[in-house]
């Protein structure tokens, strides 16, 4: 927050606000109560991000292409506190660990795997994307 006051960077000073009193909001709830730490960063910033990614395709929708634009220079703030998301491959090949570990049976075990790999891939991967790699592997 300081290094974007210096810059006198509004958008970034704005999203960071917002993040950290979302932080501060979600660190009350829950069982750590009052703590912050990478996990709940990393929560918070993904929920913010998908909001954005909503409020977007809302404005566009709407025809409103500087509150999108706006939008989009927020989320790219808040992508920088997001690690870097796993590529199509790696998600495959997890998911085939998973597959592998846990030998459901057929499209019939899909819960079992996306529990197990969900708590692999926390934070690293949309779920989206691991339930369709886990649909396809899985023949479903």
């Amino acid at each position: 927050m300081v290094e974007a006051r210096r810059r006198r960077d509004d958008v970034a000073l704005g999203t960071l606000s917002l993040l950290k009193s979302e932080l501060v909001r979600a660190s009350k709830e829950g069982p750590g109560a009052g703590n912050i730490n990478d996990e709940l960063v990393v929560r918070v910033a993904r929920k913010e991000v998908k909001r954005r990614e909503e409020a977007i395709a809302v404005y566009r929708k709407a025809g409103r292409e500087e509150s999108a634009r706006r939008e989009e220079a927020e989320m790219g703030v808040l992508r920088g506190f997001l690690p870097a998301a796993l590529s199509e491959q790696e998600i495959e090949a997890e998911v085939r660990a998973v597959i592998a570990e846990v030998k459901p049976d057929g499209p019939k075990g899909f819960g079992l795997v996306m529990k197990a790999a969900t708590a692999r891939l926390a934070g690293r991967a949309d779920g989206t994307q691991v339930a369709a790699v886990a649909r396809r592997l899985l023949g479903s």
